[in-house]
């Protein structure tokens, strides 16, 4: 079986996104538990990476939204209220899942086929008479000094070593049942 088009992928976080951003409550906590579960399974060092790099992001949500959201007060927390708690919890979840979605894209496509996937989403650029090979080169560029840089090399041999080639890829059958799971995963998340 044929890998699925890098864009197929990016396609399908994009869904995951925009599904979570429509829905509230349980169903947030849900899809957050088990998203964040599949990326610490399957993402670890990826998810680890982001959360550490998110922790102050995530520690300002909870006192932003717990402690400076007007409502019913907690006797047991001092200064919080129980709407600004879950108002937190909720925008917290959010978040999680944003970084597991990103986590496991990034475990999924290596650079270059995340470039690509760009490059290819980025087609309706062309109607704008915008270059979406300019963004991808830019964005091709941007991985290649952040890998160098994590991997301790040097701007100049980092640069010697770079050179921009896209994987190919055909649109297949999985890349159809991809987009169908993402059309379906955003209208259900609408329409219900």
């Amino acid at each position: 079986m044929n890998r699925p088009h890098p864009a197929s992928i990016i396609l399908l976080g994009l869904a995951v996104l925009l599904a979570t951003s429509l829905r509230d409550g349980m169903e947030v906590f849900s899809g957050c538990l088990a998203l964040t579960l599949a990326a610490l399974f399957a993402a670890t060092s990826h998810l680890r990476l982001l959360l550490r790099r998110s922790g102050w992001l995530l520690l300002t949500m909870l006192v932003m939204f717990g402690w400076l959201t007007p409502g019913t007060p907690l006797s047991n927390i001092p200064g919080a209220s129980q709407e600004g708690l879950l108002l937190a919890a909720i925008n917290i979840a959010r978040l999680l899942i944003a970084l597991s979605t990103v986590a496991l894209i990034l475990k999924t496509l290596p650079p270059a086929e995340l470039v690509a996937g760009m490059r290819s989403l980025l087609g309706p650029l062309a109607l704008l008479k915008m270059s979406r090979d300019r963004i991808a080169v830019r964005l091709a560029l941007t991985l290649n000094e952040v890998e160098a840089s994590r991997n301790g090399e040097s701007r100049e041999s980092g640069r010697m070593a770079s050179m921009l080639v896209l994987p190919a890829s055909v649109v297949g059958v999985m890349d159809f049942v991809l987009g169908a799971l993402a059309g379906a995963l955003v209208l259900v998340a609408w329409l219900a």
